[in-house]
């Protein structure tokens, strides 16, 4: 197969090409430079923008926490009831109905009958509109940031995993003071909580915590004495 040669005027159209080329690429990357440039002067306006609204945002949750979580129920101690027993062990195994572990709550929510009525009453609320879920879980306190029962904010559900049925009735019925407690936080403790874990990789659970583990303590406290 033979080529044909190419000629003096192909050679310098070609090379034409080539440079008329080389100008447009050259011209789209003083574009480009420009644009960089141009968005680079931005950043500062960008920064300062986000950053005001970032803090308005803390303002307006700091602000909306300040409303508080309505009256809180205070402790009663306890006056006839042993809270050291385990009654009801058997609901710990795995595959217990949730009937079976219903039942199982009955002595630490006899304890609560005497040592706080409202957060008994909560409890068979819960219950009576199917918002008490069992858990086959072994979520205790053996595991980082495990728990014996826990308060599904969004589903406004209860959650008892086994593990609770191991402890005794008065330390259940102190935990379920606990997740009583969250379920009257503001809303605004668990949007800070969350945007504490935009901040930083493990975030700040003492926001959601802290009011909670106090009034477990008075639960505690009034159920086994100080």
């Amino acid at each position: 197969m033979s080529t044909m040669p190419i000629g003096r005027a192909g050679f310098l159209s070609l090379r034409r090409v080539e440079k008329l080329e080389e100008r447009r690429i050259g011209r789209l990357g003083l574009r480009l430079i420009e644009r960089a440039g141009a968005d680079l002067r931005n950043v500062p306006r960008y920064v300062v923008r986000y950053t005001v609204l970032v803090l308005a945002l803390v303002g307006l949750l700091g602000l909306w926490d300040a409303h508080g979580d309505g009256l809180i129920p205070g402790m009663v101690p306890l006056r006839t009831i042993d809270p050291r027993p385990i009654s009801a062990p058997q609901c710990a195994a795995l595959g217990a109905s949730d009937e079976a572990r219903w039942q199982g709550l009955a002595a630490p929510l006899a304890i609560l009958d005497q040592v706080n009525p409202q957060v008994a009453a909560w409890v068979r609320e819960k219950h009576a509109e199917g918002g008490v879920v069992f858990s086959d879980n072994y979520g205790g306190l053996r595991v980082k940031h495990g728990s014996l029962a826990e308060y599904d904010y969004f589903r406004r559900t209860l959650v008892v995993h086994r593990t609770l049925f191991e402890e005794n009735d008065g330390e259940a019925a102190a935990i379920l003071c606990h997740e009583y407690r969250h379920s009257r936080q503001n809303v605004a403790k668990l949007l800070k909580c969350a945007f504490s874990f935009v901040v930083t990789a493990d975030g700040d659970r003492s926001i959601l915590e802290n009011d909670a583990l106090l009034y477990e303590r008075e639960a505690r406290d009034a159920i086994f004495g100080k």
